[in-house]
């Protein structure tokens, strides 16, 4: 599930045309970080979690109805 949540976050922000710099300054990190977040190479905590969520402009359960559909095609 870990990896699909990262990969998840990684497609939508390309989904949005949107730069990982974007993103992480959009968080106030760094942008080796954020590469970090979605590679699955750093914890991701709920709390930045949440706030990549809302950069995405995305809702928390729409995130995970998109992984579930996924996962049954």
């Amino acid at each position: 599930m870990v990896n699909r949540v990262h990969n998840k976050i990684r497609s939508i922000r390309i989904e949005k045309n949107l730069s990982q710099e974007y993103i992480a300054t959009s968080l106030n990190i760094s942008q080796s970080y954020y590469a970090k977040i979605e590679n699955g190479k750093s914890s991701l905590t709920i709390s930045d979690f949440f706030k990549i969520l809302n950069v995405l402009e995305i809702d928390v359960v729409l995130f995970f109805n998109q992984i579930n559909q996924n996962e049954n095609i």
